[in-house]
């Protein structure tokens, strides 16, 4: 089996800012698998080293290595598992299953009205005391859940037994096992599982079972990541049914014909690829437009 890995830049519209920091544009993995019978294969990786720590080198490195990487490297095993699910899946023509913010969620329920839900996500940037005074400034806007507004399950846990809207876990939880450490600290009401984060489809099939066994909602959502990231959540949420709305139009986010592999969403909804494994098709031109390196294998 041949494989090819390669380095992307892909630009955003307008610089994203989140609580780590001010991004110009978004960085991946492509890896590429070819059987000897000419059946192809992509999966994608994207850490997101300022959210979970690791670097891109790192992944780049396990992926050359061809063997999917140490559990520390999550992101390289879910683009091996994401390549070779494409690869069967095309062959048999079939899918993969900060201050302001009170003025500012204010505006947003103003402009969207009573429905849909609303959230808010710290990135874990507030302490107790901050996240307890910020949620309840919030909570009159009809607040769905606060995503995320501590950094450790016990703050969480702190935060969650002072305020009346729903807590969800993002960041503090990746696999199975850190859900059922989530219940356990009664730390939250809901969690955010992330594809790669989480180490593949297996690995996130498992944390969402440990979410519905606990008494937890489980829902799923993009940290930036391309066409082939996002396409493969989206086969995930459908087959797993989940009620929760799931956080995945990150797409128009960037300034790249690469973001246009996928229709955006409509009526807030993002329809499920239908073509043959991803569903994803991404042209030459628009894979040149957004390549840094390519790396060898």
């Amino acid at each position: 089996m041949r494989r090819h890995l390669a380095k992307l830049s892909v630009p955003f519209r307008e610089p994203f800012v989140t609580s780590a920091g001010v991004l110009p544009a978004r960085e991946l993995l492509l890896l590429r698998i070819e059987d000897d019978d000419g059946a192809v294969g992509f999966g994608e990786a994207a850490p997101f080293e300022p959210y979970d720590g690791v670097s891109l080198d790192a992944v780049a490195e396990a992926l050359a290595n061809g063997a999917g990487g140490p559990p520390s490297l999550p992101q390289a095993r879910a683009a091996e598992e994401m390549a070779l699910l494409d690869l069967e899946a095309r062959r048999a023509g079939r899918p993969i299953g900060e201050p302001g913010d009170a003025e500012r969620v204010a505006a947003v329920r103003e402009a969207i009205g009573p429905w849909p839900a609303l959230r808010v996500d710290a990135n874990g940037a507030w302490t107790v005391d901050e996240a307890v005074e910020a949620v309840e400034r919030l909570a009159r806007h009809d607040l769905q859940l606060v995503e995320q507004p501590c950094r450790s399950l016990e703050e969480l846990a702190a935060v969650r037994e002072a305020v009346r809207v729903p807590v969800a876990a993002d960041e503090s939880v990746a696999t199975a096992d850190d859900v059922r450490a989530a219940a356990d600290a009664g730390a939250c009401d809901a969690v955010n599982v992330k594809l790669a984060a989480s180490g593949g489809f297996q690995a996130a099939r498992e944390a969402l079972a440990a979410a519905r066994e606990n008494g937890l909602e489980p829902y799923l959502s993009s940290t930036l990541d391309g066409p082939w990231g996002i396409a493969a959540a989206l086969q995930l949420a459908a087959s797993e049914r989940l009620s929760l709305a799931c956080g995945l139009a990150t797409l128009d986010l960037f300034d790249a014909a690469l973001a246009r592999a996928l229709p955006g969403p409509r009526a807030g909804l993002l329809a499920v690829p239908q073509g043959p494994g991803l569903g994803v098709s991404v042209d030459d031109e628009a894979l040149a437009e957004v390549l840094v390196e390519e790396l060898e294998q």
